[in-house]
């Protein structure tokens, strides 16, 4: 409950500002981790840029994340499988992203600025098991269990990106960014899985923002 009324706080404080320039962003980034399969994992979501001033436009926004640990199969001593384990992780994170532009200004399509992304993190991390002690003698009867653990969590990640004008017309651009996440999925993947292996999904990533918006006024 804490939890959500820090995130209602903070929209109510962006719109405040009944002359910010509002603009709607869809993110869409990939994590590089080698303890999931594919190598990384994804992080999805929709969001909202504040324009307060050129140089801070602060960001609302609900995304996603999901990974998938490799499938790990217990061997007996004749080299049979005696169990399957599978292991996801997944979060619902709101994120309050105090954006901070450097060179902003009224650009041209084409042009581009920096930008630096401090998040601050709201997060519902689920992580789930599903594992198959496997009957040899009856592979049809072997039997499946689940064990589910989910925990709330504050983080703060950092990023930092390049944002492109797309048009003349309207407020429409492409950002891409490099990010640190704070989100850590690691815990909860360790709990489910009971085993000594420490997980961490803290890393580096690749992201893409599209930013939409009102047309541009006429001159």
């Amino acid at each position: 409950m804490i939890q959500k009324n820090v995130f209602y706080y903070l929209l109510i404080l962006l719109s405040a500002n009944l002359n910010a320039q509002v603009r709607g962003l869809v993110d869409l980034s990939l994590y590089r981790h080698t303890d999931f399969q594919t190598s990384g994992y994804i992080e999805g979501g929709l969001g909202a840029e504040v324009k307060l001033y050129s140089f801070f436009k602060p960001e609302l926004s609900v995304t996603y994340y999901y990974g998938r640990l490799e499938d790990y199969n217990k061997l007996d001593q004749l080299g049979n499988v005696t169990s399957i384990s599978q292991v996801n992780a997944s979060a619902l994170n709101f994120g309050f992203t105090p954006k901070i532009c450097i060179s902003c200004g009224e650009f041209s399509a084409g042009d581009a600025l920096l930008q630096i992304l401090p998040r601050y993190n709201i997060s519902r991390i689920e992580a789930q098991q599903n594992r198959t002690v496997v009957n040899q003698s009856n592979p049809s009867q072997s039997k499946s269990q689940k064990e589910i653990v989910t925990e709330w969590q504050h983080s703060i990640g950092i990023g930092i990106g390049v944002d492109i004008i797309l048009s003349d017309k309207n407020y429409d651009s492409l950002a891409i960014n490099l990010y640190y996440t704070g989100v850590n999925m690691g815990k909860a993947l360790t709990e489910v899985e009971s085993t000594e292996t420490r997980y961490d999904s803290r890393t580096l990533g690749l992201g893409l923002n599209y930013y939409f918006g009102f047309k541009k006024k006429s001159d």
